[in-house]
């Protein structure tokens, strides 16, 4: 079978705080444009609106800390991208350059990661909430049956 082709176009998840959002590049853009579209994404006016399942009793969470900063330019931000050990993120991260392309530190469908800066021009620590990557249900099931074994009859 002959090697999968490289897409032209790579589908990049943004992460900060609770909020997701997808954007694309391509191979030969440079850090700084994809930075330029997650301002664009960062500063649309969604992110103001009220959440519309408050009113439908389900639980929000409108905790401050968890609230995206309000950002006006470039320089209030920087992408980084998760550093990975065995194929999950360890929690620490890499700060992304902005003169280089895309295809030489991305891949399609890698996580980039918002780290803001503080009112000193900082950076503060990646702040994102990841869903967990093994089902709850499963591990307890697992976790009940270990050791079940049917015992044998005592002669």
């Amino acid at each position: 079978m002959p090697p999968r082709v490289q897409p032209k176009t790579y589908i990049l998840p943004l992460k900060t705080h609770k909020l997701t959002a997808y954007l694309t590049a391509g191979i030969g853009d440079t850090i700084n444009s994809v930075k330029q579209k997650a301002l664009s994404a960062l500063t649309t006016e969604v992110l103001d609106t009220p959440n519309p399942h408050a009113a439908m009793g389900m639980p929000v969470d409108d905790e401050p800390e968890w609230t995206v900063p309000k950002i006006s330019g470039l320089q209030d931000f920087e992408l980084s991208r998760g550093i990975k050990e065995r194929g999950r993120i360890t929690g620490r991260y890499e700060l992304l350059d902005s003169s280089t392309t895309v295809k030489s530190v991305l891949v399609n469908w890698d996580t980039l990661f918002v780290q803001f800066r503080d009112e000193n021009g900082d950076l503060l620590p990646v702040k994102v909430s990841l869903p967990p990557l093994d089902d709850d249900e499963e591990a307890e099931l697992a976790a009940a049956r270990k050791g079940k074994r049917k015992a044998h009859p005592e002669t």
